[in-house]
């Protein structure tokens, strides 16, 4: 734990998810280190926060000059959702597992930080990440994936899109790696503008021109099972291995990592 100038005592962001390990479930113990690992950030501010944070920035407090932007949605307002630089980077999470053995929260620790796929840039990352990667025994699919893979645009693809290099935010592979497909997470806030529809169309092409089968991922067809079960059998054909029904067990465990992931992510 550590004052600051502020008038707010901080704790370490490895120590508040230890902590947070032995108090929450395995899915949400996930989901905060995916929020902590990632480049994203969703809180509401506190007036008082807000007040220390202008008496110390000023009217730039909630851009990127001062490590944390604010993302608006479409008519301009802010939103909840802020861009950050991760708080933890993916080895210190994975040197910390070996520290913390035999500490209370440890197990639970342990077992969510072998979930962490690669850094997330915002929930609905988060979300379809645990659905497409988490066992079929915690309620996902079992698929292989990497999060934020870098891609380098090739000339026909640099011509399309005006970019050297594209950042996926999901690759999905079948067991051999033979077969790939990446997924495109459109969130609204993001992605809700004419302008963002049209650059998420040139990136989309230049990745199809390249030969990468490309999935365009809302939250509706994530959070409802049915529209979910459909993407899925579309994926399964790219990656070109048959769909397996799940059991009523698995079935059921879908429905609980469900009420888990799909919640109120800033009351969280």
């Amino acid at each position: 734990m550590r004052q600051t100038e502020f008038g707010l005592d901080v704790a370490s962001p490895l120590f508040t998810l230890l902590t947070l390990a032995s108090s929450v479930s395995n899915e949400r113990l996930i989901m905060c280190m995916y929020e902590m690992c990632g480049t994203f950030a969703v809180c509401k501010i506190a007036p008082q926060v807000k007040s220390a944070l202008v008496q110390a920035y000023g009217d730039r407090w909630g851009d990127a000059r001062s490590g944390w932007e604010n993302v608006k949605d479409v008519s301009g307002n802010p939103t909840d959702l802020w861009k950050r630089p991760p708080l933890i980077e993916l080895s210190e999470l994975t040197e910390f597992v070996d520290k913390v053995r035999g500490l209370r929260g440890a197990k639970s620790f342990i077992r969510a930080a072998k979930c962490i796929t690669g850094v997330a840039a915002s929930p609905l990352e988060v979300q379809a990440s645990m659905l497409f990667g988490l066992t079929r025994l915690r309620g996902g699919e079992g698929l292989r994936l990497t999060n934020n893979v870098e891609i380098r645009m090739t000339r026909s693809a640099r011509l399309i899109s005006g970019l050297d290099r594209r950042y996926a935010d999901i690759l999905l592979a079948n067991k051999d790696g033979s077969r790939e497909c990446l997924v495109e997470c459109q969130g609204k806030a993001i992605h809700g503008s004419i302008e963002s529809k049209i650059s998420d169309s040139d990136r989309t092409t230049a990745l199809q021109a390249m030969g990468y089968p490309v999935i365009l991922m809302t939250y509706g067809q994530l959070a409802d099972s049915d529209a979910f079960r459909v993407v899925m059998e579309l994926i399964m054909s790219y990656l070109d291995v048959p769909l397996k029904d799940k059991t009523p067990r698995q079935q059921e465990l879908e429905r609980r990592l469900r009420e888990e992931i799909f919640i109120d992510w800033a009351g969280m």
